[in-house]
């Protein structure tokens, strides 16, 4: 059930004409009403009328059209499958998001950094997107391959600018990868020479402790051990997101019968195991399944049609 204080944080969105603002309250509420909650299937139904239009009208400043990508997500959070205890601090930290001002107001901060570590392909990148759709924010992934540069000085020239960029707006950062050019200062640099390296930590170091609490920060990675230890403590949450258990791929499948409703899944479709696999890979699988089953089922229904000619 929807809280007073989240009414009185879309009522002062609504008389600031804030759009941004009501549509992340909005989300927010829609997130902690229950599953049979008509408020919160009504809710749905407005916030997916306003998909389509753009809510700010030129996210990338000209200086950073280079350097960042502007994603658009299509899975929410209820898309997503997470340990319980990432969830719930997940919970928290958007809830701290959407009551900032309450929380500034009252000489607090605002954790705003999430480091997600973890195997490839098990919904790192997935969640960044998922919580710039549940904060209706832009999520902007930074393009390694046009930060890099073989010029000294130039790659943290970027970094800096990129940080810096972005803090104008809330908005949602991914940097993928980090362990590519933050790995630790005493260790192994990869092709980077290593005063660069240093160099470019240190700069990463400064903006991390300059970038507002507007910007929420989702730095992921699949090597955490490599991380230098000073950027891993700017971080205010460090979320694993292992390969799934049993538990987890039957949620994730519970998740994904729902978008394919015509679809026999759960009743038709072979047990797919938790053996480590990624979810990326279960999906894959599933999804391989589905088009066999849609295929044949066209196929076997072509037929029925050609014999029924064929007595006529």
């Amino acid at each position: 059930m929807a809280k007073g204080q989240d009414v009185l944080a879309l009522a002062k969105a609504a008389l600031s004409m804030n759009r941004e603002q009501v549509i992340h309250v909005c989300k927010c509420i829609v997130a902690n009403e229950s599953e049979t909650s008509s408020l919160r299937f009504n809710l749905d139904r407005v916030l997916a009328s306003t998909a389509g239009s753009p809510v700010v009208s030129d996210i990338l400043p000209r200086e950073l059209k280079g350097l960042l990508l502007l994603e658009d997500p299509r899975l929410g959070l209820s898309d997503t499958v997470l340990p319980e205890t990432v969830k719930s601090e997940l919970d928290w930290a958007l809830e701290d998001q959407v009551y900032s001002d309450a929380l500034h107001d009252a000489g607090l901060s605002v954790p705003h950094k999430m480091l997600l570590s973890g195997p490839p392909g098990n919904g790192k990148t997935t969640l960044a997107g998922a919580i710039a759709n549940a904060l209706g924010r832009p999520l902007l992934v930074a393009d390694f391959s046009a930060i890099v540069s073989s010029h000294m000085g130039e790659t943290g020239s970027k970094i800096a600018k990129i940080f810096r960029g972005v803090a104008a707006q809330p908005c949602v950062l991914l940097i993928d990868e980090m362990e590519t050019l933050l790995a630790e200062r005493a260790g192994q640099q990869g092709t980077l020479e290593v005063g660069e390296a240093k160099r470019i930590v240190s700069t990463t170091l400064m903006e991390l402790d300059r970038l507002p609490d507007h910007v929420l920060l989702v730095g992921a990675t699949n090597h955490s051990e490599m991380l230098d230890r000073a950027v891993v403590r700017r971080f205010d949450f460090h979320w694993e997101l292992p390969a799934p258990d049993e538990f987890m791929v039957d949620i994730w499948l519970q998740m994904f019968a729902k978008r394919h409703p015509m679809i026999p899944i759960r009743s038709e479709m072979p047990a797919i195991p938790a053996d480590g696999r990624s979810l990326s890979d279960i999906e894959r699988e599933a999804k391989k399944w589905c088009r066999r089953w849609v295929v044949n089922n066209c196929k076997g229904a072509r037929h029925k049609a050609q014999e029924m000619e064929g007595a006529e």
